[in-house]
């Protein structure tokens, strides 16, 4: 044995003594310099005694702390146990050895389950088993985090902090960090070690996620993830009557938390493109949850290679499409201001996804089978059109330049919910037309034609709604002679005022069959008291 396997094997037998003999503070210096040794060892030389050494110390004081006597753990506990953890965790990186024998032997991981499942009991009962706010022992000079290799759950002001119990609670915080990194390290890498510890973690899955402490909650994710790149596993999950408060958790902790949230982003990819997941949980997410939601799901949507999940399953995009059709003529109650923010937002949100599914080579087909769904488009497409010809409401196209330089109604309609939707609408409609026989003909019996082509004007509520709604009318148009033959029959009866080009000084005029812009002849007189 080397000099430098020496030296670990003799520092696990020195600290283990010293706890023997109750010297904690000692302890759990001497385990952290061990923490520091594994990271430069070869783990897969490493002796086993080491391990039976640190899980030996973890065992003893979480036996003590689930004592039913017991009415106090003290904070040189908890660090001692913390560093304890942190060792261990040192062990397990690129290691399926130390994985392996610590996750196959009951006696070495039932001190680690035990010790998570107290950490991560409520924390008000917890507390309640301190008599009084107990001073940190400061055991090498620096803080807790310098002691634990970065754990950054405990870096807290410690002079500021006057919270009572604040010093218990930010030695409880770094223990928690030591938990989840601890397990983490365990099962990644490794399919068995997943499959093994699934069953332990999956009853705590969600105090983990939902730890005070967002880091231990970003962590507690990480391994989620691990666990759920197991097929068996994941299927478990999403038929696991818990899964729903799962999912929300996790939307909660990237909605407050979304900058750092890309282990939790990847689990809502692998839950969400299961077939049961999204109509299950719909009804008790919050509309940020909602939110968050569809935009995961377009992500899927619209990833061609599947490389981080399984495409979306058809009872989920049918399941939106249905909600989409019952519920999008909500868009007309924000004319009187009767629909709430989040829900505004959900529906715009989802009329984004079902736009961007029906333009994808992939569900074209599916959504133009939908006569309801391209229904529910024109006549919402009309309505919007209808209510916008009444003036001045949120539906008013802005069609003037002095509209466009007023920078108060312009950031107002930006943030409105109706802005772009009826651009969103005729989008939807040229995907459900687009060499579509059926739903082409669909549309010009039910009026559609000229209401696009009516739809072909500069609105600034509804940017590149003119372009829009020309490429619909081609679509409307390709491979449809009756359809032709409807716009071909259309006559010219004159040019509508356009208070735009009448701020510019100009006129249309119609010369037989052409269109002519024109300075205009006429011009408003001078008020008497103007100044010439």
């Amino acid at each position: 044995m080397s000099a430098v396997f020496e030296e670990v094997v003799s520092m696990s037998e020195e600290a283990s003594l010293l706890y023997g003999n109750g010297n904690l503070a000692q302890c759990a210096k001497t385990l952290q310099g061990l923490q520091k040794q594994l990271m430069n060892v070869d783990r897969w030389k490493l002796d086993v005694s080491v391990l039976w050494n640190i899980c030996g110390i973890i065992k003893s004081e979480v036996a003590k702390w689930n004592q039913g006597t017991q009415t106090k753990v003290s904070t040189d506990s908890l660090i001692v146990v913390s560093s304890s953890l942190c060792c261990l965790r040192n062990t397990f990186p690129h290691c399926s050895r130390t994985q392996l024998l610590v996750a196959e032997s009951e006696d070495l991981l039932d001190p680690i389950i035990s010790c998570i499942q107290w950490t991560f009991r409520d924390e008000k009962e917890l507390l309640s088993q301190v008599s009084q706010p107990l001073e940190l022992t400061n055991i090498t000079g620096g803080s807790i985090t310098q002691t634990t290799e970065g754990i950054k759950a405990a870096e807290l002001d410690m002079e500021n902090d006057r919270e009572p119990h604040s010093e218990w609670r930010k030695a409880h915080s770094t223990l928690a960090s030591a938990c989840v990194t601890c397990l983490g390290n365990m099962v990644a890498a490794n399919s068995t070690t997943r499959k093994l510890l699934w069953p332990l973690v999956l009853p705590i899955l969600g105090d983990l996620l939902a730890y005070r402490d967002w880091q231990v909650s970003q962590m507690a994710s990480m391994i989620l993830h691990n666990c759920l790149l197991e097929p068996s596993l994941r299927e478990e999950l999403c038929n696991n009557r818990e899964v729903d408060v799962i999912i929300g958790k996790l939307l909660s902790l990237y909605v407050n938390e979304s900058q750092y949230s890309c282990f939790v982003l990847f689990c809502l990819e692998l839950l969400l493109s299961n077939k049961i997941i999204v109509k299950a949980s719909w009804p008790i997410l919050s509309g940020k949850q909602k939110l968050l939601c569809l935009d995961v799901l377009a992500a899927i949507l619209m990833d061609p290679l599947h490389s981080r999940c399984e495409p979306l399953p058809v009872s989920t995009v049918t399941f939106l499409v249905n909600i989409f059709k019952n519920e999008a003529d909500k868009i007309l109650c924000s004319l009187a201001s009767q629909l709430q923010e989040d829900d505004s937002q959900v529906l715009v949100r989802l009329a984004n996804f079902v736009c961007s599914a029906a333009a994808s080579d992939a569900w074209r087909n599916l959504l133009q089978q939908d006569t309801s769904l391209l229904i529910t488009s024109v006549y919402l497409l009309r309505s919007i059109t209808d209510m916008g010809k009444l003036g001045g409401n949120v539906f008013t196209p802005l069609s003037r330049l002095s509209d466009l330089t007023d920078e108060q109604q312009m950031a107002n309609a930006e943030n409105h919910p109706a802005f772009g939707f009826k651009c969103d609408l005729i989008r939807l409609i040229a995907s459900l037309v687009y060499r579509h026989k059926g739903n082409q003909d669909q549309i010009r019996e039910i009026g559609g034609v000229t209401l696009l082509l009516e739809s072909s004007k500069f609105d600034a509520r509804n940017p590149l709604i003119k372009e829009i709604s020309i490429f619909a009318v081609r679509n409307l148009l390709e491979g449809n002679l009756e359809n032709q033959q409807l716009v071909k029959e259309l006559k010219l009866e004159g040019v509508a005022e356009n208070p735009g080009l009448q701020e510019l000084g100009l006129e249309a005029v119609c010369e037989g069959d052409q269109i002519r812009l024109v300075q205009r002849t006429s011009s408003p007189l001078p008020d008497e008291d103007a100044e010439l």
